[in-house]
């Protein structure tokens, strides 16, 4: 492991090793760098060694002057197995890492399955779920109106009955429509401010106005947020490639008008932490020591642009 661990620091440190590499295999072949907090890295690192033909890699080893690096057979065949091994692993932890896990809902989950469905008011869906930590049911909702989540991940990651998962399903559909009555009414009350001093103008009956308001009603009803809703999740559902939750809303702003306003407001908080980690991350390459004199302005302004930049 110290072997290749050096060969590949090496390799990206320097132009000569690096230059007679790409000769050797290709511009387009490079070895990943690892990173000392992810074990997968540096898997990945060996992997990607033992994928190369080892007579070719000492003899280009040799001639770069770093013969104490080259690999025997017997060190060759442990790393092969090492990566056999290890590969079950590998690939677990890349279906479990925190992009493509709901991180927080497991908590909601437990509070929302535990409280029977007659006890519970989906008028407050902001309702504390007991001493659980992230227990808040707007962690369930913000899974739901993610696209890179909606059900899939109650569907395939969550160990329980079918029976069970309609109901959550359904509570959580329900903590959805509840929280839209909540933004129809601020909506209304707002614009009803606005609009408090302008008197409305005079109405002149018209010969099909009966007609119309039926036609209104029947077209409010087809566009309600029940309706955008199981539209949405099939949207969701034939979806091929992972949207990007912020890019996916402002794409279909118009086809889910009602329910773009409350992901607006539920989106607040992330379905996953993994975004917030790598905002820190983005802080600290942004931050550097030859940098120390950013404003905190500045430097939130940064931040701010790397981290959206694909909503622009």
């Amino acid at each position: 492991m110290a072997k290749v661990t050096k060969f590949c620091s090496l390799l990206h440190s320097t132009c000569g090793l690096k230059e007679a590499f790409e000769g050797q295999y290709g511009a387009n072949r490079s070895i990943p760098s690892a990173v000392s907090t992810r074990w997968n890295s540096t898997l990945r690192l060996v992997e990607a060694v033992t994928d190369l033909d080892p007579q070719s890699l000492n003899t280009l080893l040799e001639a770069q002057g770093h013969k104490g690096l080259c690999l025997s057979a017997r060190e060759w065949s442990q790393l092969k197995e090492l990566v056999e091994i290890l590969a079950p692993f590998l690939q677990a932890t890349d279906l479990t890492q925190g992009e493509k896990v709901v991180t927080k809902c497991g908590f909601a989950l437990r509070s929302l399955t535990q409280q029977p469905p007659q006890q519970m008011d989906v008028s407050d869906s902001a309702q504390p779920a007991g001493d659980l930590p992230f227990g808040d049911m707007v962690y369930m909702m913000s899974a739901l109106l993610d696209p890179s989540f909606c059900f899939f991940w109650l569907e395939q990651d969550v160990l329980a009955p079918d029976e069970v998962k309609s109901e959550v399903k359904e509570m959580i559909m329900d903590l959805v429509l509840a929280e839209a009555r909540k933004v129809t009414i601020l909506a209304e009350s707002s614009s009803g401010e606005d609009n408090k001093d302008e008197e409305p103008p005079a109405k002149t009956p018209r010969l099909f106005t009966g007609y119309r308001k039926k036609s209104k009603k029947k077209d409010d009803h087809v566009s309600s947020v029940k309706a955008e809703l199981i539209r949405y999740i099939q949207v969701c559902s034939g979806e091929e490639d992972e949207a990007d939750c912020l890019v996916f809303w402002k794409r279909n702003a118009k086809v889910f008008p009602r329910l773009y306003l409350v992901a607006m407001r539920v989106l607040a908080v992330p379905a996953t932490s993994a975004p917030v980690e790598r905002v820190f991350s983005h802080g600290g390459l942004i931050m550097r020591p030859h940098r120390a004199r950013l404003s905190a302005r500045t430097l939130s302004s940064l931040i701010f642009l790397k981290c959206n930049h694909s909503v622009a």
